[in-house]
């Protein structure tokens, strides 16, 4: 069973057999070291393989995460006209519900759409804006003034947009299973 979770999440970055080889060899170490070494071996592995596509290809993961960017904001927008299009709404939670159901749903539809887009780089062009933009946000969390706003919109304003980079992952790993359970191969799509 932590044979096939593993090869699962391998199978995000890389190919199906690669990531069946790699699997057993962790499985086999798992007997000697332990579950918990294991599974650090499976993430330790997983950044290994996000790292070698970053840097195989750096400028299209770089473009694909700035594009994902872009694709990021669209959502955000639609869902800061949502709480504009109803002013008195404004100091309410329900006021910000729109926004956070927009840039949610964003989210996910932008990690699929790259690897979509580019089904080899697109998990790795989604971890990286989420890693990014993860750090980004927690940055500014640290360094940001008390804002006026009422304090219930600004905490669900907050916790949406640390929500957001984990789905973005999530609906980049969606659709990267949906591509392997089609047949298509990391190989195939490499250029």
């Amino acid at each position: 069973m932590p044979t096939s979770q593993a090869e699962r999440l391998l199978s995000l970055f890389t190919s199906a057999d690669r990531a069946s080889a790699i699997a057993g060899d962790l499985t086999e170490e798992r007997d000697h070291r332990g579950p918990i070494v294991f599974w650090l071996d499976v993430v330790r592995t997983m950044s290994a393989l996000w790292t070698r596509a970053v840097t195989d290809a750096p400028l299209r993961v770089l473009m694909l995460a700035l594009s994902g960017c872009v694709l990021l904001v669209g959502p955000a927008f639609v869902g800061i006209a949502a709480i504009a299009l109803f002013p008195g709404a404004i100091g309410s939670p329900v006021g910000w519900s729109g926004l956070s159901l927009a840039w949610c749903a964003g989210a996910l539809w932008t990690g699929a759409s790259l690897v979509g887009c580019a089904p080899s780089r697109g998990l790795a062009a989604c971890a990286t804006l989420a890693l990014v933009g993860e750090t980004l946000l927690i940055a500014f969390l640290a360094r940001a003034p008390v804002p006026e706003l009422p304090m219930v919109p600004l905490v669900i304003a907050y916790a949406t947009s640390l929500a957001v980079p984990p789905l973005l992952l999530v609906g980049g790993a969606i659709a990267r299973r949906r591509l392997i359970f089609r047949g298509l191969s990391t190989q195939e799509h490499h250029r």
